[in-house]
């Protein structure tokens, strides 16, 4: 039960994470790249991902990166569903 909550916890912080840059790529292309301010940010979020993969890993034996690999396919769709449609609203919307 804890391995499942272990990929399923980092699956849905993959699926922020990629959400995140699309707000990345939406806030740099608005005000621009300012590194003092941006660079934390990117750290900050990419350590966290790695380190929930690192745990997903150690405690799972699961070494995909994109999700994991016993994920459903119900599940997989409602992950990519989630990020194409807060894509487009977060493109048309802001």
């Amino acid at each position: 039960m804890k391995k499942i909550l272990l990929k399923n916890l980092y699956s849905i912080y993959l699926t922020l994470y990629i959400l995140w840059w699309v707000s990345v790529f939406i806030i740099i292309s608005d005000e621009g790249f300012n590194p003092l301010k941006d660079i934390p940010w990117f750290i900050l979020f990419t350590l966290i991902l790695t380190f929930l993969w690192v745990i997903k890993f150690k405690f799972t034996n699961d070494n995909s990166i994109i999700f994991h690999k016993d994920m459903t396919t119900n599940n997989k769709i409602i992950h990519l569903s989630t990020i194409i449609l807060m894509t487009i609203f977060m493109l048309f919307f802001s």
